[in-house]
C-alpha cells in the first residue's frame, strides 16, 4: 500500500514537471526578441526603437529648448511646436544628426506634428 502510494505520488510529480518544462520558453531571454518587438541586438529591453528616439527626444527638448532659460520655457504645446519643429529643421537650437531626428519624432508623436 504504502509503496503503491509512494509511486503514484513520483509518477504524478514526473509527470507535471515535463508539462512545465516545456513551456515553449527558448531562454535566450527579452534581447532574444521573442514577443514580435524591435529590438536593437545588444539591448536587453523591451522598449521599441520608435519609443527609444521618442523618449530620446523628449529629454533633448527639455536640455535645449525648454529648459529653465530658454526661450520657449513652458510655452511648448501645441500652438507652437510647428514654429519649434521648425526651429529645429533649420538649426536654430544647438542640436545636432540623431538627436535633431528625435526631437522631431518626439514633437510629432506628442503633438502631432
Amino acid at each position: 500500500m504504502k509503496r503503491t502510494l509512494i509511486s503514484a505520488t513520483l509518477l504524478a510529480l514526473v509527470a507535471s514537471s515535463t508539462v512545465a518544462l516545456a513551456s515553449g520558453s527558448t531562454g535566450r531571454g527579452t534581447a532574444g526578441n521573442d514577443w514580435g518587438t524591435t529590438v536593437r541586438k545588444g539591448n536587453n529591453s523591451l522598449i521599441s526603437n520608435e519609443n527609444r528616439l521618442v523618449s530620446q527626444g523628449r529629454a533633448q527638448v527639455r536640455r535645449y529648448i525648454t529648459c529653465k532659460s530658454c526661450e520657449y520655457h513652458n510655452k511648448l504645446n501645441r500652438e507652437t511646436a510647428p514654429e519649434v519643429a521648425q526651429a529645429v529643421r533649420a538649426g536654430r537650437f544647438e542640436i545636432k544628426g540623431n538627436r535633431r531626428n528625435a526631437v522631431l519624432a518626439y514633437i510629432k508623436k506628442r503633438y502631432g506634428i
